[in-house]
């Protein structure tokens, strides 16, 4: 049977004692991301991939990173029109 979309997570776990984290996911555009990172970096290891399609690689911690939305205001936009050849 497959999975709902609700099913189909994205799990990232890592603990303060380790320098790698362990990401589990279902999301098609971070697994290639994720493969693609494998094969150019060796610190990144694609640890298994289960019957569903889910992927779980091995990455370094400090790769982790949160950022808000990056805001673009209206005249940064005008601005960028104008430079426009």
């Amino acid at each position: 049977m497959a999975l709902t979309r609700e099913e189909k997570e994205t799990i990232v776990l890592f603990n303060e004692a380790e320098d790698t984290m362990e990401v589990f996911t279902y999301n098609k555009a971070l697994i290639r991301k994720l493969l693609k990172f494998s094969e150019t970096y060796s610190e990144v290891e694609m640890k298994r991939q289960n019957e569903e399609g889910g992927f779980t690689f091995i990455l370094p911690k400090n790769w982790f990173s949160i950022r808000p939305p990056r805001k673009i205001k209206f005249k940064d936009i005008e601005n960028r029109k104008n430079r426009l050849p």
